[in-house]
Protein backbone atom coordinates (compact mmCIF):
# COMPACT_ATOMS: atom_id res chain seq x y z
CA UNK A 1 0.00 0.00 0.00
CA UNK A 2 1.26 3.51 -0.93
CA UNK A 3 1.35 6.19 1.81
CA UNK A 4 1.10 9.36 -0.70
CA UNK A 5 -0.18 9.23 -4.20
CA UNK A 6 -0.24 12.46 -5.56
CA UNK A 7 -2.29 12.81 -8.67
CA UNK A 8 -0.82 15.20 -11.31
CA UNK A 9 2.56 15.20 -12.45
CA UNK A 10 3.11 18.61 -13.13
CA UNK A 11 4.78 21.42 -11.46
CA UNK A 12 2.11 21.16 -8.09
CA UNK A 13 2.63 17.68 -7.96
CA UNK A 14 6.45 17.88 -8.07
CA UNK A 15 6.34 20.99 -5.55
CA UNK A 16 3.73 18.51 -3.55
CA UNK A 17 6.90 15.41 -3.69
CA UNK A 18 9.91 18.38 -3.11
CA UNK A 19 8.52 19.85 -0.04
CA UNK A 20 7.41 16.41 1.13
CA UNK A 21 11.27 15.01 0.90
CA UNK A 22 12.35 18.06 2.44
CA UNK A 23 10.24 17.56 5.28
CA UNK A 24 11.86 13.95 5.77
CA UNK A 25 9.28 12.19 4.38
CA UNK A 26 10.83 8.82 2.23
CA UNK A 27 10.42 9.19 -1.60
CA UNK A 28 10.14 5.24 -1.41
CA UNK A 29 6.56 6.15 0.26
CA UNK A 30 5.04 8.53 -2.73
CA UNK A 31 3.96 7.34 -5.99
CA UNK A 32 3.34 10.27 -8.41
CA UNK A 33 0.89 9.58 -11.24
CA UNK A 34 0.43 11.36 -14.42
CA UNK A 35 1.01 11.03 -17.78
CA UNK A 36 4.12 13.80 -18.39
CA UNK A 37 7.16 14.37 -16.89
CA UNK A 38 7.48 15.43 -13.65
CA UNK A 39 7.41 18.80 -13.57
CA UNK A 40 6.27 19.73 -16.48
CA UNK A 41 2.30 18.81 -16.93
CA UNK A 42 0.34 21.05 -19.52
CA UNK A 43 1.83 24.44 -18.40
CA UNK A 44 4.60 23.62 -18.77
CA UNK A 45 5.18 20.76 -21.10
CA UNK A 46 5.89 22.45 -24.53
CA UNK A 47 9.45 22.24 -25.55
CA UNK A 48 9.02 25.64 -28.37
CA UNK A 49 11.73 28.76 -27.68
CA UNK A 50 8.44 30.95 -27.98
CA UNK A 51 6.49 29.19 -24.96
CA UNK A 52 8.21 31.41 -22.54
CA UNK A 53 7.09 32.49 -18.75
CA UNK A 54 4.90 35.16 -18.56
CA UNK A 55 6.26 36.25 -15.46
CA UNK A 56 10.06 36.59 -14.88
CA UNK A 57 12.25 34.21 -13.53
CA UNK A 58 12.46 35.57 -9.61
CA UNK A 59 8.70 34.73 -9.30
CA UNK A 60 9.02 31.63 -10.07
CA UNK A 61 10.32 30.07 -6.58
CA UNK A 62 9.79 26.60 -4.57
CA UNK A 63 11.17 27.60 -1.57
CA UNK A 64 10.45 31.00 -0.09
CA UNK A 65 13.98 31.21 1.24
CA UNK A 66 15.63 30.47 -2.11
CA UNK A 67 13.52 32.55 -4.24
CA UNK A 68 16.09 33.69 -7.07
CA UNK A 69 16.96 29.63 -7.15
CA UNK A 70 15.43 29.32 -10.49
CA UNK A 71 17.52 32.20 -11.78
CA UNK A 72 20.48 31.26 -10.70
CA UNK A 73 20.04 27.61 -12.02
CA UNK A 74 18.79 29.47 -15.28
CA UNK A 75 22.02 31.80 -15.61
CA UNK A 76 24.12 28.53 -15.47
CA UNK A 77 22.25 25.88 -17.48
CA UNK A 78 20.41 28.12 -19.98
CA UNK A 79 21.72 29.65 -22.80
CA UNK A 80 19.02 31.99 -24.33
CA UNK A 81 19.90 35.66 -25.15
CA UNK A 82 16.38 36.43 -25.91
CA UNK A 83 14.73 35.98 -22.42
CA UNK A 84 16.71 38.93 -21.31
CA UNK A 85 13.95 42.22 -21.36
CA UNK A 86 14.09 45.22 -19.03
CA UNK A 87 11.64 43.89 -17.12
CA UNK A 88 13.07 40.79 -16.20
CA UNK A 89 14.46 37.72 -17.53
CA UNK A 90 11.34 35.56 -18.85
CA UNK A 91 13.17 32.13 -19.93
CA UNK A 92 11.30 28.90 -21.69
CA UNK A 93 8.66 27.12 -19.86
CA UNK A 94 10.04 23.75 -20.72
CA UNK A 95 13.93 25.37 -18.78
CA UNK A 96 11.39 25.64 -16.02
CA UNK A 97 10.07 22.42 -15.99
CA UNK A 98 13.91 21.01 -16.37
CA UNK A 99 14.83 22.44 -13.22
CA UNK A 100 11.51 21.62 -11.68
CA UNK A 101 12.69 18.37 -12.81
CA UNK A 102 16.35 18.27 -11.82
CA UNK A 103 15.28 19.08 -7.64
CA UNK A 104 13.67 15.29 -8.08
CA UNK A 105 15.94 14.14 -10.79
CA UNK A 106 18.04 11.99 -8.84
CA UNK A 107 14.73 9.98 -6.43
CA UNK A 108 13.27 9.13 -10.05
CA UNK A 109 16.43 7.93 -11.85
CA UNK A 110 17.02 5.78 -8.68
CA UNK A 111 13.89 4.18 -8.57
CA UNK A 112 13.43 5.85 -4.68
CA UNK A 113 10.29 8.16 -6.28
CA UNK A 114 7.73 6.07 -8.10
CA UNK A 115 6.28 7.76 -11.17
CA UNK A 116 3.07 5.92 -13.06
CA UNK A 117 2.97 7.53 -16.60
CA UNK A 118 -0.49 7.04 -16.80
CA UNK A 119 -3.84 9.08 -16.17
CA UNK A 120 -5.90 8.23 -12.91
CA UNK A 121 -9.41 7.67 -14.13
CA UNK A 122 -11.46 7.31 -11.14
CA UNK A 123 -10.94 7.35 -7.17
CA UNK A 124 -13.12 5.81 -4.31
CA UNK A 125 -13.41 5.16 -1.32
CA UNK A 126 -11.78 1.97 0.41
CA UNK A 127 -12.45 0.79 3.62
CA UNK A 128 -12.35 3.76 6.48
CA UNK A 129 -8.60 5.00 6.03
CA UNK A 130 -7.59 3.81 2.71
CA UNK A 131 -8.38 5.36 -0.92
CA UNK A 132 -8.48 3.17 -4.33
CA UNK A 133 -7.54 4.85 -7.59
CA UNK A 134 -8.63 3.22 -10.63
CA UNK A 135 -5.81 4.33 -13.79
CA UNK A 136 -6.62 4.28 -17.42
CA UNK A 137 -5.12 0.66 -18.19
CA UNK A 138 -7.49 -0.62 -15.39
CA UNK A 139 -4.78 -0.85 -12.63
CA UNK A 140 -5.78 -0.46 -9.39
CA UNK A 141 -3.47 1.22 -6.30
CA UNK A 142 -4.84 1.61 -2.79
CA UNK A 143 -3.03 4.18 -0.88
CA UNK A 144 -3.27 5.98 2.35
CA UNK A 145 -3.34 9.37 1.39
CA UNK A 146 -4.09 10.67 -2.13
CA UNK A 147 -3.26 14.39 -2.79
CA UNK A 148 -5.03 15.85 -6.05
CA UNK A 149 -2.38 18.17 -7.87
CA UNK A 150 -4.13 18.05 -11.44
CA UNK A 151 -3.85 21.69 -12.06
CA UNK A 152 -5.49 23.36 -15.38
CA UNK A 153 -7.34 20.92 -17.11
CA UNK A 154 -6.37 21.36 -21.25
CA UNK A 155 -8.57 23.27 -23.31
CA UNK A 156 -11.89 22.18 -24.92
CA UNK A 157 -13.79 23.83 -27.56
CA UNK A 158 -15.96 26.93 -26.28
CA UNK A 159 -18.44 26.16 -29.43
CA UNK A 160 -20.34 23.40 -31.31
CA UNK A 161 -18.34 21.73 -33.83
CA UNK A 162 -20.03 20.04 -37.05
CA UNK A 163 -20.30 16.36 -36.33
CA UNK A 164 -18.21 14.79 -39.01
CA UNK A 165 -15.18 17.10 -37.88
CA UNK A 166 -14.99 16.70 -34.60
CA UNK A 167 -12.59 13.89 -33.94
CA UNK A 168 -11.00 13.77 -37.31
CA UNK A 169 -10.03 16.81 -39.04
CA UNK A 170 -6.71 17.74 -39.04
CA UNK A 171 -7.26 21.90 -39.07
CA UNK A 172 -8.70 21.54 -35.81
CA UNK A 173 -6.15 21.76 -32.95
CA UNK A 174 -8.52 21.61 -29.42
CA UNK A 175 -5.17 21.98 -27.36
CA UNK A 176 -2.69 24.50 -27.98
CA UNK A 177 -0.35 23.89 -24.68
CA UNK A 178 1.42 20.75 -26.00
CA UNK A 179 2.21 22.39 -29.47
CA UNK A 180 0.85 19.52 -32.18
CA UNK A 181 -0.23 22.01 -33.87
CA UNK A 182 3.10 24.09 -35.11
CA UNK A 183 4.53 21.82 -37.89
CA UNK A 184 1.21 21.71 -39.24
CA UNK A 185 0.35 25.15 -40.22
CA UNK A 186 1.77 26.48 -43.94
CA UNK A 187 3.52 29.73 -44.15
CA UNK A 188 0.35 31.72 -46.37
CA UNK A 189 -2.38 29.63 -44.41
CA UNK A 190 -5.16 31.57 -43.16
CA UNK A 191 -5.25 31.22 -39.12
CA UNK A 192 -8.26 31.77 -36.98
CA UNK A 193 -7.77 32.01 -33.32
CA UNK A 194 -10.40 31.13 -30.46
CA UNK A 195 -9.60 33.56 -27.22
CA UNK A 196 -7.11 36.54 -26.35
CA UNK A 197 -5.41 35.53 -23.25
CA UNK A 198 -1.74 34.02 -22.76
CA UNK A 199 -2.15 30.71 -25.10
CA UNK A 200 -3.16 33.42 -28.03
CA UNK A 201 -0.28 35.34 -27.72
CA UNK A 202 1.87 32.01 -27.37
CA UNK A 203 0.35 31.38 -30.73
CA UNK A 204 1.06 34.35 -32.09
CA UNK A 205 5.02 34.23 -30.72
CA UNK A 206 5.10 30.41 -32.64
CA UNK A 207 3.84 32.39 -35.67
CA UNK A 208 5.99 35.13 -36.21
CA UNK A 209 9.08 33.14 -34.66
CA UNK A 210 7.91 30.50 -38.43
CA UNK A 211 7.73 34.02 -40.41
CA UNK A 212 4.11 33.21 -41.36
CA UNK A 213 2.70 35.07 -43.98
CA UNK A 214 -0.91 34.46 -43.97
CA UNK A 215 -3.50 36.43 -42.65
CA UNK A 216 -4.32 35.99 -39.00
CA UNK A 217 -7.99 36.25 -37.54
CA UNK A 218 -9.04 36.34 -33.52
CA UNK A 219 -11.80 36.02 -31.86
CA UNK A 220 -12.87 36.84 -28.03
CA UNK A 221 -15.37 37.78 -26.07
CA UNK A 222 -13.36 40.61 -25.27
CA UNK A 223 -11.09 41.43 -27.79
CA UNK A 224 -8.31 42.40 -25.79
CA UNK A 225 -5.03 41.13 -24.62
CA UNK A 226 -3.39 40.53 -21.03
CA UNK A 227 -1.35 43.80 -20.79
CA UNK A 228 3.02 43.35 -21.02
CA UNK A 229 4.31 42.46 -17.49
CA UNK A 230 6.31 45.45 -16.51
CA UNK A 231 9.16 45.82 -13.99
CA UNK A 232 7.12 46.24 -10.82
CA UNK A 233 8.14 46.26 -7.00
CA UNK A 234 6.09 46.15 -4.38
CA UNK A 235 7.07 48.73 -2.19
CA UNK A 236 3.84 49.44 0.48
CA UNK A 237 1.36 47.16 2.62
CA UNK A 238 -2.39 48.12 1.37
CA UNK A 239 -4.35 49.21 4.61
CA UNK A 240 -7.79 47.51 3.99
CA UNK A 241 -11.21 48.87 5.31
CA UNK A 242 -12.28 47.24 8.78
CA UNK A 243 -10.76 44.08 10.60
CA UNK A 244 -9.32 41.11 9.07
CA UNK A 245 -12.40 39.18 11.38
CA UNK A 246 -14.86 41.59 9.97
CA UNK A 247 -17.25 40.77 6.90
CA UNK A 248 -16.02 42.74 3.80
CA UNK A 249 -19.04 43.70 0.85
CA UNK A 250 -18.08 43.45 -2.54
CA UNK A 251 -18.92 47.08 -3.15
CA UNK A 252 -16.14 47.69 -0.33
CA UNK A 253 -13.77 45.69 -1.61
CA UNK A 254 -14.19 47.07 -5.27
CA UNK A 255 -13.88 50.69 -4.07
CA UNK A 256 -10.72 49.99 -2.68
CA UNK A 257 -9.00 48.49 -4.95
CA UNK A 258 -10.25 51.14 -7.63
CA UNK A 259 -9.17 53.99 -5.15
CA UNK A 260 -5.85 52.39 -3.96
CA UNK A 261 -4.79 51.99 -8.01
CA UNK A 262 -3.28 55.22 -9.59
CA UNK A 263 -4.77 56.78 -12.81
CA UNK A 264 -1.78 54.59 -15.05
CA UNK A 265 -1.76 52.35 -17.78
CA UNK A 266 -2.33 48.83 -16.82
CA UNK A 267 1.24 48.06 -18.89
CA UNK A 268 3.03 50.97 -16.43
CA UNK A 269 4.97 49.94 -13.29
CA UNK A 270 3.28 52.52 -11.21
CA UNK A 271 0.41 50.52 -11.78
CA UNK A 272 1.48 47.23 -11.71
CA UNK A 273 3.41 47.66 -8.41
CA UNK A 274 0.31 48.70 -6.64
CA UNK A 275 -1.60 45.77 -8.10
CA UNK A 276 0.80 43.44 -6.90
CA UNK A 277 0.72 45.01 -3.52
CA UNK A 278 -3.28 44.27 -3.13
CA UNK A 279 -2.57 40.86 -4.43
CA UNK A 280 -0.33 40.04 -1.42
CA UNK A 281 -2.86 40.07 1.13
CA UNK A 282 -6.14 39.46 -1.24
CA UNK A 283 -6.47 35.99 -0.30
CA UNK A 284 -6.89 36.71 3.30
CA UNK A 285 -10.18 39.52 2.17
CA UNK A 286 -11.37 37.82 -0.12
CA UNK A 287 -12.57 35.28 2.29
CA UNK A 288 -14.10 37.77 4.54
CA UNK A 289 -16.57 38.34 1.35
CA UNK A 290 -19.83 35.68 1.23
CA UNK A 291 -20.21 33.31 -1.19
CA UNK A 292 -22.47 34.93 -2.49
CA UNK A 293 -20.48 38.17 -2.56
CA UNK A 294 -17.89 35.88 -4.24
CA UNK A 295 -20.57 34.69 -7.15
CA UNK A 296 -21.43 38.27 -7.79
CA UNK A 297 -18.18 39.50 -7.91
CA UNK A 298 -16.45 36.55 -10.31
CA UNK A 299 -19.86 37.24 -12.77
CA UNK A 300 -18.67 40.70 -13.20
CA UNK A 301 -15.31 40.86 -12.71
CA UNK A 302 -13.61 37.63 -13.53
CA UNK A 303 -12.95 38.16 -17.36
CA UNK A 304 -10.96 41.20 -16.39
CA UNK A 305 -9.81 40.57 -13.01
CA UNK A 306 -7.81 37.18 -15.26
CA UNK A 307 -6.71 39.45 -18.13
CA UNK A 308 -4.90 42.02 -15.54
CA UNK A 309 -3.50 39.03 -13.52
CA UNK A 310 -2.15 37.39 -16.02
CA UNK A 311 -0.11 39.53 -17.94
CA UNK A 312 2.28 38.85 -20.72
CA UNK A 313 6.12 38.49 -21.22
CA UNK A 314 7.43 41.84 -23.58
CA UNK A 315 8.17 38.74 -26.11
CA UNK A 316 4.61 37.65 -26.54
CA UNK A 317 3.11 41.79 -27.03
CA UNK A 318 6.04 42.13 -29.47
CA UNK A 319 4.73 39.62 -31.73
CA UNK A 320 1.03 40.54 -31.65
CA UNK A 321 2.43 44.40 -32.40
CA UNK A 322 4.63 42.65 -35.22
CA UNK A 323 1.24 41.59 -36.79
CA UNK A 324 -1.16 44.17 -35.98
CA UNK A 325 1.45 47.03 -37.34
CA UNK A 326 1.31 44.77 -40.48
CA UNK A 327 -2.22 44.40 -40.79
CA UNK A 328 -1.87 40.75 -40.77
CA UNK A 329 -3.73 40.17 -37.58
CA UNK A 330 -7.41 41.58 -37.18
CA UNK A 331 -9.20 40.65 -34.22
CA UNK A 332 -12.52 40.18 -33.84
CA UNK A 333 -14.85 41.02 -30.20
CA UNK A 334 -17.67 37.80 -30.40
CA UNK A 335 -18.48 34.61 -28.93
CA UNK A 336 -18.26 31.49 -31.63
CA UNK A 337 -20.97 29.26 -32.08
CA UNK A 338 -20.32 26.79 -33.97
CA UNK A 339 -17.41 24.93 -36.33
CA UNK A 340 -18.71 23.48 -39.58
CA UNK A 341 -16.76 22.74 -42.83
CA UNK A 342 -16.70 24.74 -45.94
CA UNK A 343 -16.11 23.70 -49.09
CA UNK A 344 -11.91 23.36 -48.25
CA UNK A 345 -11.87 25.44 -45.75
CA UNK A 346 -13.61 25.87 -42.06
CA UNK A 347 -16.31 28.52 -40.85
CA UNK A 348 -16.51 29.91 -37.85
CA UNK A 349 -20.54 30.92 -36.69
CA UNK A 350 -20.58 34.16 -34.11
CA UNK A 351 -23.80 34.72 -31.91
CA UNK A 352 -24.07 37.87 -33.94
CA UNK A 353 -24.25 36.13 -37.44
CA UNK A 354 -20.90 36.58 -38.72
CA UNK A 355 -18.92 34.03 -39.97
CA UNK A 356 -15.19 33.58 -40.65
CA UNK A 357 -13.38 31.37 -43.18
CA UNK A 358 -10.03 29.51 -42.65
CA UNK A 359 -7.75 27.11 -43.09
CA UNK A 360 -7.04 26.13 -39.55
CA UNK A 361 -8.63 26.96 -35.89
CA UNK A 362 -6.56 27.24 -32.61
CA UNK A 363 -8.55 26.74 -29.66
CA UNK A 364 -7.56 29.40 -27.07
CA UNK A 365 -10.37 29.96 -25.13
CA UNK A 366 -8.84 29.02 -21.44
CA UNK A 367 -9.32 26.09 -19.20
CA UNK A 368 -11.31 23.30 -20.03
CA UNK A 369 -13.39 20.69 -17.64
CA UNK A 370 -11.43 18.34 -14.66
CA UNK A 371 -13.14 15.06 -15.12
CA UNK A 372 -11.84 13.39 -12.15
CA UNK A 373 -12.79 16.06 -10.16
CA UNK A 374 -16.59 15.81 -11.64
CA UNK A 375 -16.29 12.02 -10.74
CA UNK A 376 -15.38 12.75 -7.18
CA UNK A 377 -18.18 15.44 -6.96
CA UNK A 378 -20.73 12.89 -8.53
CA UNK A 379 -19.95 10.27 -6.35
CA UNK A 380 -20.36 12.21 -3.74
CA UNK A 381 -16.91 12.11 -2.42
CA UNK A 382 -16.67 16.02 -1.91
CA UNK A 383 -18.60 18.95 -2.42
CA UNK A 384 -17.84 21.18 -5.40
CA UNK A 385 -16.95 25.25 -4.39
CA UNK A 386 -19.19 27.66 -4.79
CA UNK A 387 -18.56 28.62 -8.63
CA UNK A 388 -19.11 24.47 -8.89
CA UNK A 389 -15.61 24.28 -10.90
CA UNK A 390 -13.56 22.84 -8.34
CA UNK A 391 -13.61 21.00 -4.66
CA UNK A 392 -13.89 22.85 -1.49
CA UNK A 393 -11.10 22.44 1.08
CA UNK A 394 -10.42 23.29 4.11
CA UNK A 395 -7.61 24.75 5.50
CA UNK A 396 -5.41 22.13 5.51
CA UNK A 397 -6.54 21.51 1.74
CA UNK A 398 -8.83 18.42 3.06
CA UNK A 399 -11.39 18.30 0.48
CA UNK A 400 -14.72 18.73 2.21
CA UNK A 401 -17.09 15.78 2.77
CA UNK A 402 -20.65 15.58 1.83
CA UNK A 403 -22.17 15.02 5.15
CA UNK A 404 -21.36 11.91 6.82
CA UNK A 405 -18.33 10.63 5.05
CA UNK A 406 -14.85 10.68 6.24
CA UNK A 407 -12.76 12.43 3.51
CA UNK A 408 -9.81 11.48 5.65
CA UNK A 409 -6.68 11.78 3.31
CA UNK A 410 -7.89 13.35 0.51
CA UNK A 411 -6.37 16.44 -0.13
CA UNK A 412 -6.58 19.41 -3.30
CA UNK A 413 -4.00 22.02 -4.16
CA UNK A 414 -3.41 23.92 -6.98
CA UNK A 415 -5.00 26.48 -9.49
CA UNK A 416 -8.39 25.36 -9.58
CA UNK A 417 -8.58 27.14 -5.49
CA UNK A 418 -9.24 30.12 -6.74
CA UNK A 419 -12.88 30.06 -5.11
CA UNK A 420 -10.89 29.42 -1.69
CA UNK A 421 -8.39 31.98 -2.16
CA UNK A 422 -9.72 34.53 -4.88
CA UNK A 423 -6.11 34.42 -6.42
CA UNK A 424 -2.79 32.23 -7.69
CA UNK A 425 0.15 34.34 -7.66
CA UNK A 426 1.97 32.14 -10.41
CA UNK A 427 3.71 28.79 -9.35
CA UNK A 428 4.91 30.76 -5.63
CA UNK A 429 1.65 30.65 -4.54
CA UNK A 430 0.98 26.83 -5.62
CA UNK A 431 4.32 26.02 -3.94
CA UNK A 432 3.05 27.71 -0.39
CA UNK A 433 -0.52 25.17 -0.75
CA UNK A 434 2.84 22.69 -1.23
CA UNK A 435 4.27 23.41 1.84
CA UNK A 436 0.97 24.42 3.92
CA UNK A 437 -0.23 21.05 3.03
CA UNK A 438 3.16 19.33 4.02
CA UNK A 439 3.14 20.90 6.95
CA UNK A 440 -0.76 19.90 8.31
CA UNK A 441 0.23 16.51 6.99
CA UNK A 442 3.41 15.68 8.74
CA UNK A 443 1.86 17.57 12.15
CA UNK A 444 -1.44 15.34 12.17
Amino acid sequence: MIDYLIVGSGFAGAVTAIHMICGGVSPKNITIVGPTKVGYGNAYGCNHAEFRLNVSSEIMWINPEKKFEFTKWAEQNVKDPEASHTSGSFYKRSDFAKFVYSKLKKYLVNGQLSHERRIVTRIYKKGEDRWGIILDNKQKLISKNVILTTGNPKPKWPCLIEKELYNSHENLFENPWNGKWINSIKPNEKILIIGSGLSALDCLSVLKHNNHNGDIVLVSKSGEFPPVQAKWERKNNPLWPGSINEPLLPSAMLNFIKNYLPNKPYSSSEWQSSWEELRLDINLHWNRISDQGKIKLKNKFYSLWSRLRYRASPQSIEAKNFFQDKGQLVVNRGYAEKITKKRNALNLELRDGKNIVSDKIINCSGKGKDFLIDQIINDKLGIPDIFNEALQVDKQFCVLPYKGIDNKGLYLIGPSLVSSNGDIVAASKVSQQGIGLVNSLLDS
